[in-house]
């Protein structure tokens, strides 16, 4: 039980120990690997040696034990044929020839006959032990009784031998495998210690990497190809954590940098305009009508894009909310198409189907949403187009379909007509006005409503939007 409970005491003591230095002082990981298992090992070294140790010790009394008793069966062989006036010069050669002492008690445990007179040997407890251990003259003893019957009567043989040479063993011992236990201590620890450095190398190399990359320098990254354990992984993680990062930065670089030429754009005609009116619009009333109305038409302009950055601003921080509720969507058709009708004369605007559907979603974002692709159909499709608007409900959910007969988007400008800014013509769009958003906000909107855009379009042909909404 001793043993037991030290085993389970001896890690809770090192834990305890190591988390106390570790408050105090910082170590490298390499330095606190190398500590713990040193002294892991010099444990389990310290706790080997000791049952080495002890098992020789046990090995060897097991042999003298051994040893007495063919010693005690020889002596009582020797009592027997031996007449008590002959015995004592055999006895004492025999304690000589083995290096033992020998001492006869007989049965009242009275000194018989001894080979040394210290008390030790000289006296019999009445509770005695067969086996046991006592000093004489500052000597370890190793004591043997046994009760024999000679010639009809009792007597106890105690048979004693040194064991002072244990202690000269022990000592070897401790001093032998004590030096092993150094060496191999401390090569293990300089072998363990270049090891985890080398192990720990790729961690190195990240901490420099990352102390130096900045803003400018985004493009550096993990070398991964020596790797092939966890490291790499983690590695590879890291990379993929600066390639977001860089990819959001050049976002963001971007975006700033094109709704800075957006905003320069109306800002130069605003200012060109007050200049021109500072000059002569104070006589001409010509002038003054028409700098009055491009500023104005300007200050819109900007006003919508400002309105359009929000709303993406907001998108982004995830602090744009929806409000739901239930609506029959064919009556938003009805609407939408209305008021399409009203404000463009210039295009047939045909509503062929229109199923009605209860739907949950955000009335005003969708309709916006809508809003954004019937606009682009109108700045798109030259006078006399056709511009179709339908939706169609079925089990799966609710397809609208917005299509027109308009010049049409090229094949390579596909996937990045819902791209901040994107333009396909950039020429056509300086006739037409726009942002460059408004589809960017359409796509949030039907993706926040766990719905999908599909784009067909040719060029010269028309363009046909399709949205899903389950």
């Amino acid at each position: 039980m001793a043993f037991k409970e030290l085993f389970s005491i001896i890690p809770n003591i090192f834990t305890s120990f190591f988390k106390a230095i570790n408050k105090r002082l910082k170590f490298s990981i390499t330095f606190k690997t190398t500590t713990i298992h040193t002294f892991s090992l010099i444990t389990s070294l310290i706790l080997n040696s000791i049952v080495i140790i002890v098992g020789v010790l046990a090995l060897l009394v097991y042999q003298d034990y051994t040893s007495l008793n063919r010693n005690y069966n020889s002596i009582r062989e020797k009592i027997i044929n031996n007449d008590a006036i002959s015995i004592e010069d055999p006895l004492l050669e025999f304690s000589t020839d083995n290096q033992i002492e020998i001492s006869i008690f007989n049965s009242q445990k009275e000194l018989y006959y001894t080979t040394d007179d210290f008390e030790a040997f000289t006296r019999l407890k009445e509770n005695f032990e067969k086996i046991n251990i006592s000093s004489a003259n500052n000597i370890p003893f190793f004591h043997l009784i046994n009760q024999a019957e000679i010639n009809d009567n009792i007597y106890y043989i105690q048979l004693s031998k040194p064991i002072d040479s244990y202690i000269n063993i022990v000592l070897i011992s401790v001093a032998v495998v004590g030096g092993l236990n150094l060496i191999l201590v401390i090569s293990s620890a300089i072998k363990l210690s270049r090891t985890t450095k080398k192990m720990l190398r790729p961690i190195d190399n990240m901490t420099n990497t990352a102390k130096s990359i900045s803003a400018n320098d985004l493009d550096r990254r993990l070398d991964v190809v020596e790797s092939h354990d966890e490291l790499k992984e983690l590695a590879e993680t890291f990379n993929e954590m600066l390639d977001r990062i860089q990819k959001s930065y050049d976002q963001q670089n971007q975006f700033v940098s094109d709704a800075s030429h957006e905003l320069r754009t109306p800002i130069a005609v605003i200012q060109g305009y007050a200049n021109m009116l500072n000059r002569w619009g104070k006589e001409d009333k010509e002038v003054l009508e028409e700098s009055i109305t491009a500023i104005n038409s300007e200050a819109l302009n900007m006003k919508e894009l400002v309105e359009k950055l929000l709303f993406l601003a907001r998108a982004d921080k995830k602090t744009q909310k929806l409000q739901k509720s239930e609506f029959y969507f064919n009556e938003l058709i009805d609407e939408i198409t209305k008021e399409t009708k009203m404000i463009d004369d210039k295009h047939q605007i045909i509503c062929e189907r229109n199923d009605s559907v209860l739907i949950f979603a955000d009335r005003g974002l969708i309709k916006q949403a809508l809003r954004i692709f019937i606009d682009n159909s109108i700045k798109y499709t030259s006078a006399g187009g056709t511009i179709k608007i339908n939706s169609i409900g079925s089990l799966s959910g609710l397809t609208i379909t917005i299509e027109d007969s308009g010049v049409g988007i090229a094949k390579e400008d596909l996937p990045k007509i819902f791209h901040r800014f994107y333009r396909c013509d950039k020429a056509r769009t300086r006739q037409t006005g726009g942002t460059g958003l408004g589809l960017t906000i359409a796509k949030w909107i039907i993706d926040n409503h766990n719905g999908s855009i599909e784009v067909e379009s040719t060029l010269g042909q028309g363009t046909k939007i399709i949205i899903h909404l389950s």
